[in-house]
């Protein structure tokens, strides 16, 4: 998040009043369309409640900093991705509690599962959350020359770090921070986590042409809703609800998601492919 902060400098909140018709349909299918497709779903799948629980929390937890990288990688609407990312972080703090809410009730509504409260959660959601953009927002305007050399580093460093996590939760047995993810559990998550990606990268793609924006906005709107936060869905999963089973789906959401919506932008952006690999590097 740190990072993410690094990004964003503060006259880019001016275009959160530059364009807020994209924005007000990005933000709307962030966080009213994709955890009403996720709750659509689950709900057809018949999976089994802490599944499907996780694939709310999943759904409640807007993309960051991997759905931005892919937007800056093919040169797609940058100014976009970081003014949903503003918006998503600040938001996130009320729309989190609401959207888990809301699963739990549904989902483990006979279970002794702790409601999410709201002002608690939101104070936690925005020390993860908040508190480190605006750090990272202020080393920048303090530090610009430093931040600009900082920020290419801190991104990859972020995305290994990432990485780690996502190979101990997905290797290391389960005593020793592991989530004992079994061959069975992946094949009953995979498919539905596959539906939920494609179609939800699809609806930037739909709503996008809709609205009459091009192929850059198609591509960022679909990245961001495509892209969750699988980080924070992990530590939602098991420190705010102590549910080890709702974490699998997020985890075996985050196999795959980074390369299908690189995949959807270069659908959309063929001529991208060849100069990939030098913007992820710098070489």
């Amino acid at each position: 998040m740190f990072s993410i902060g690094l990004s964003l400098r503060y006259f880019d909140f001016r275009n959160l009043l530059s364009s807020p018709r994209i924005l007000l349909i990005g933000l709307s299918l962030q966080l009213i369309a994709l955890p009403a497709l996720a709750f659509a779903i689950t709900g057809m799948a018949n999976l089994p409640p802490s599944f499907s629980l996780g694939f709310l929390v999943l759904a409640a937890c807007p993309g960051g900093l991997s759905s931005n990288f892919i937007s800056f990688l093919l040169q797609a609407n940058t100014a976009l991705a970081v003014s949903l990312t503003i918006c998503n972080s600040a938001l996130s703090m009320l729309t989190i509690p609401f959207i888990v809410n809301l699963a739990l009730d549904n989902f483990l509504p006979a279970t002794d599962t702790v409601q999410l409260a709201l002002f608690p959660t939101a104070l936690r959601i925005s020390l993860i959350v908040l508190l480190p953009v605006v750090s990272g927002m202020t080393f920048r305007r303090l530090r610009g020359r430093t931040a600009e050399r900082l920020l290419p580093l801190l991104r990859r460093a972020s995305l290994i770090l990432l990485a780690l996590v996502f190979i101990l939760k997905l290797f290391a047995p389960a005593d020793q921070g592991g989530s004992a993810l079994t061959l069975a559990e992946i094949t009953t998550i995979l498919p539905v986590a596959l539906v939920i990606n494609v179609l939800a990268l699809s609806l930037g793609r739909i709503f996008g042409d809709i609205f009459g924006y091009g192929r850059n906005d198609q591509l960022t709107l679909g990245v961001e809703i495509g892209i969750q936060n699988t980080s924070l869905a992990f530590l939602i999963a098991t420190s705010f609800l102590d549910n080890e089973q709702a974490l699998k789906p997020a985890l075996v959401y985050a196999m795959f998601t980074f390369f299908t919506a690189l995949a959807y932008g270069l659908l959309l952006k063929p001529e991208r492919a060849p100069h990939l690999w030098q913007d992820f590097t710098g070489r």
